[in-house]
């Protein structure tokens, strides 16, 4: 019996929206569907669907033109990957069709096309495999007309078209949110199922524009792919059935003054709008003000043109929006100026119709020149615009005319590879990191970046500033503006100022917070990401953490960890997990200790059972005491006693477990920590490792930590609790015995199975098992995903 086989999953769901059979609808079908494979598959490799949200229409004759347009182009099965949504809403918004749309969409992105408008072709595949590559949140398209007009929007600064910025690139002056919408980013800020404002009749799109580019996510713009093609009205229609015909766009049909401006007015009152930084409402009111607004009167020179109390109205509307940026007006030219002091002073229609009707006259040099001369070179001035935009005319001249006649400088053959390794920690006393770099600088050459001293071994270190700590803002959280909140971190401004981008060949970026800046390091390979934990569930026994922070680990996850060339974590089941949250390839390097050259003791006796680590609440070690000493007392006592080396975490603790231990009658000791160059040679001198934790979160649960693996080197028997990643480890060595639960009882009776022979049996396995299970073996993947990325494209 055969099987069809199933489709891949949509990367990008393409939602038109159409409110008139007269609409050129099958064009826009068309273009969005244009060399697509029998599965929907572009030649990019990414598979599209289309959703046409037809407003107030019935779908049946919207389909048959469609799937008719598809015939005639020989197109016919792409109408397999077409679905129609009817949506009645009895309200004259594009907003209703174009949400329903994006609401019935699972794709990776989301794009929206009007039906007057097509893409060019190859647009959407070159789209898609450009924020794939950068990570874009918002890949902002090439605006074009079908008459050929470029529409100069965003005005980004001189040759920027990567990670903008709202206020240097202008971002307010592009409203339209088109091109690709990265939907998990939608969700993050909240504006899903609705991402456009219900209910306008136009700018329903502002809020969702402005909230993308004022986020903090990452913005881009495809100015040297092929463009989003805007129809301007001149043709639409069915050429074949005669019907075409010239139809106005819904853009451009005049309406009373209020509708007009209501989704500029509605800001004034948005509290996130109210509590951005002053720069970027700065930059919102002077674009609100100058297009909207005086837009709204300059095509009202007739006092004909107002209604009654819309002066009065406008006059409002102006005045909140000064309040929110006072020195707004300093940006507008002579000519604005004046008009705007008309809004705010006119006593009636008549005064402010001969104002729109001067500002329709004034000069050329009105129209360019501020009233101050210094404020000429304010950033959001009109003649700073021009120079802008003549300078990147200039620029594209010049870069047409002349190919650069020396190669890029390039490290010569016999250089070894540069990796920085990237750590917000002290490195010299982190071991983890310390790993990397011991193994790494036998093949390249290291230079790491972190807080405290260099580690032993490094061509050179970056030593960021005890003082420059990543702590969140807790208010661009709330906000859900990651991006900025992750800019803002004092060790991530610090490094991107300090270290070039480029400057190394690859980056190894241990734990979450490192990898967004790794790959704006730009190496000139590629990122491995070395993750120590799982990190959207790190303080999970904690509400209000999982609340706030953990969506925005997500996010961090979902923003970086595709685009990194290797991903790596702590154990097999934390692993999976990233790999089936964020679909990402995830291996595994264990937190191995160096192998040592060391055997096993003989048993003790009593059995001498040891735990080495912190001293922390959670991990319950009074519970531990107490299973020993039960295990040692009673009618038939375990020969067992029990050693704990503490460092002083929770000193409180710390005292109550040596109140603890006095009363066990000398069956279990608390000593103070011993350093890590002498605690193996300490442990070697106890027979069992003992080390159960709780699983009071998902990380401790799936933990398999270095203390273990310290226990091993040190050629001890193990008991541990039956967390899987351990169990495993114990069972498939043969190097001790699991305990049935984590309660005191489960505890005390795996003490009990423990008797001379199987202890010595315990501590032979950990000897046979010491050289596979040491760093040596388990720290090799590093060095192999370093140099695999450190040669791709060589």
């Amino acid at each position: 019996m055969s099987t069809t086989p199933a489709l891949p999953a949509v990367d990008v769901d393409v939602v038109v929206a159409v409110h008139d059979l007269a609409r050129r609808v099958d064009r826009t079908v068309l273009s969005a569907l244009r060399g697509a494979d029998l599965a929907g598959v572009l030649p990019s490799g990414h598979r599209v669907r289309v959703t046409v949200a037809c407003h107030e229409l019935d779908p049946v004759p919207v389909r048959q033109r469609v799937e008719r347009a598809l015939e005639a182009e020989g197109e016919d099965d792409l109408a397999a990957h077409v679905r129609y949504l009817e949506v009645r809403d009895g309200l004259r918004s594009p907003a209703g069709p174009f949400n329903a749309g994006i609401a019935a969409a699972d794709g990776r992105y989301v794009c929206m096309i009007g039906s007057d408008d097509h893409l060019a072709e190859g647009a959407l595949g070159a789209w898609a495999s450009l924020a794939d590559e950068l990570g874009s949140a918002w890949l902002m398209a090439r605006l074009e007309t079908d008459t050929g007009e470029q529409v100069p929007t965003p005005r980004t600064r001189p040759g920027r078209s990567r990670e903008l910025d709202l206020v240097l690139d202008r971002l307010a002056y592009r409203t339209a949110p088109l091109g690709l919408l990265r939907r998990a980013v939608l969700e993050d800020l909240g504006l899903l199922p609705e991402p456009l404002t219900p209910g306008l009749p136009t700018g329903e799109d502002v809020e969702l524009s402005l909230r993308l580019a004022s986020s903090g996510e990452r913005i881009d713009y495809a100015v040297e792919l092929p463009p989003y093609v805007i129809g301007t009205g001149a043709a639409t229609g069915d050429p074949r059935e005669g019907t075409e015909i010239a139809v106005e766009r819904t853009t451009h049909v005049a309406r009373p003054v209020a509708d007009e401006l209501a989704a500029h007015a509605r800001l004034v009152d948005l509290r996130w709008v109210r509590a951005l930084p002053e720069p970027a409402r700065r930059a919102i009111v002077v674009k609100t003000l100058r297009i909207h607004v005086l837009g709204a009167v300059r095509r009202r020179p007739s006092p004909l043109d107002w209604g009654p109390g819309e002066a009065a109205w406008v006059r409002s509307l102006t005045r909140e929006l000064l309040a929110m940026a006072p020195d707004a007006e300093r940006a507008l030219h002579r000519a604005d100026r004046r008009l705007l002091a008309a809004v705010l002073t006119a006593t009636d229609t008549d005064q402010l119709a001969r104002a729109s009707a001067e500002r329709a006259r004034a000069s050329r040099w009105d129209i360019l020149l501020a009233p101050d001369v210094l404020a000429n070179l304010d950033r959001e001035s009109t003649v700073r615009q021009h120079l802008a935009e003549a300078a990147g005319r200039g620029r594209r001249a010049l870069a047409a005319r002349h190919t650069p006649s020396v190669a890029p400088t390039h490290r010569g053959p016999h250089h070894r590879p540069r990796v920085l390794v990237l750590s917000f920690s002290p490195i010299a006393s982190d071991a983890r990191v310390l790993k990397q770099v011991r193994h790494l600088g036998a093949e390249f050459d290291v230079v790491t970046c972190g807080y405290g001293p260099p580690p032993p071994g490094v061509t050179a270190h970056v030593r960021v500033p005890d003082e420059a700590r990543n702590e969140l803002d807790g208010r661009l959280i709330t906000l859900h503006a990651y991006r900025a909140a992750y800019e803002k971190l004092a060790g991530v401004r610090w490094v991107r100022q300090h270290v070039a981008a480029g400057a190394a060949d690859v980056v190894v970026a241990n734990d979450l917070d490192t990898v967004p800046l790794a790959l704006a390091l730009r190496p000139r390979r590629g990122v491995h990401a070395d993750l120590h934990e799982y990190f959207p569930r790190l303080h999970e026994e904690h509400e209000a953490w999982m609340r706030r922070i953990s969506p925005y680990q997500s996010w961090l996850c979902r923003s970086s960890l595709p685009r990194c060339a290797a991903v790596t974590t702590v154990s097999r089941r934390i692993a999976q997990e990233y790999t089936e949250q964020f679909g990402v390839d995830v291996g595994v390097v264990t937190n191995a200790s160096p192998w040592t050259d060391l055997s096993p003791t003989p048993v003790g006796d009593p059995i001498r059972l040891v735990h080495s680590g912190a001293c922390l609440r959670n991990r319950d070690l009074h519970v531990l005491v107490d299973a020993v000493a039960a295990a040692a007392s009673g009618e038939h006592p375990a020969p067992v006693t029990l050693d704990l080396y503490l460092t002083p975490n929770d000193p409180g603790y710390l005292e109550e477990l040596r109140s603890r231990a006095a009363a066990t009658g000398g069956i279990v000791t608390v000593h103070d920590p011993v350093p890590y160059a002498e605690l193996l040679t300490t442990l070697n001198a106890h027979d069992v490792g003992v080390h159960v934790l709780p699983p009071v979160s998902f990380n401790n649960a799936n933990a398999l930590p270095n203390k273990v693996f310290d226990y091993v080197q040190a050629r001890l028997g193990l008991l541990v609790g039956p967390s899987p990643e351990m169990a495993m480890l114990v069972h498939r060595h043969s190097l001790g015995v699991v305990a049935t639960a984590f309660d005191g009882g489960a505890v005390a009776d795996a003490v009990r199975r423990l008797d001379a022979d199987s202890v010595a049996a315990f501590k032979q396995a950990s000897h046979a098992a010491a050289r596979e299970l040491s760093d040596t073996e388990q720290s090799r993947a590093w060095v192999e995903s370093v140099r695999r990325i450190s040669q791709e494209g060589l």
